[in-house]
């Protein structure tokens, strides 16, 4: 049950993305790994619209660490100022441009890095490198703990967990973290799931014990 419950999710997942991945300009083929990193340093706690918007004007005054090194640290902060902790991020960004003339691509090297950590080192090489790794953020731990519950919530390392899940070609794995992300965004909200709507409600953990419970409680 446990295994038939993951290989679902994963196809059913990966038959998503085909018809509901989003766009945003760092998706775009081809983007260096430094415009990957950008793009995902700053979608912690920040909605990926609110990146978007700032995102090209961002690389085009500092399109590689080079031009962060060489920029003051107002004016790194005032560039990224309207997506919020922009004190905070410009600092460690500077810290990143003095210490290294090109980013490591070793995943934990990167994680070592100013207020970068696990899920900006995996995401990166993920979608950069298409290295066969696991993600999980907020949002990510949210689905998983929706759709699996105790098997999740109780697991003895959730990054173990994660990987469990990935398909085994690369490719595919870039695929299904993309997509993860997509529907923790659009169907499995934190606030009002759209669980009617969702693939996973046929073995969901939460659509059986909460909403089915509250629709028969409302009855």
């Amino acid at each position: 049950m446990v295994r038939e419950r993951r290989r679902r999710f994963r196809e059913d997942l990966l038959d998503w993305a085909g018809e509901n991945l989003r766009e945003f300009p760092w998706r775009e083929p081809d983007r260096s790994f430094y415009e990957v990193f950008v793009a995902e340093f700053f979608l912690t706690q920040t909605p990926a619209d609110n990146v978007a918007e700032l995102y090209p004007r961002f690389l085009r005054r500092f399109p590689d660490l080079d031009a962060l090194e060489s920029a003051s640290l107002s004016e790194i902060a005032d560039s990224i100022e309207p997506i919020g902790f922009h004190n905070m991020r410009a600092a460690a960004l500077e810290a990143i441009a003095d210490e290294y003339d090109e980013l490591p691509r070793e995943r934990d090297e990167l994680r070592q890095l100013p207020r970068v950590g696990s899920y900006v080192a995996n995401a990166t090489v993920c979608f950069a490198d298409s290295e066969r790794v696991p993600i999980l953020d907020r949002n990510v731990r949210r689905v998983y703990e929706r759709v699996f519950g105790d098997e999740f919530v109780n697991t003895a390392s959730e990054e173990e967990f994660a990987e469990s899940l990935l398909p085994e070609s690369a490719p595919e794995a870039k695929t299904y973290n993309m997509a993860l992300l997509d529907f923790g965004a659009t169907v499995c909200q934190k606030a009002g799931p759209d669980c009617e709507a969702c693939f996973a409600s046929r073995y969901c953990t939460y659509y059986r014990d909460e909403v089915n419970t509250r629709d028969f409680n409302e009855s």
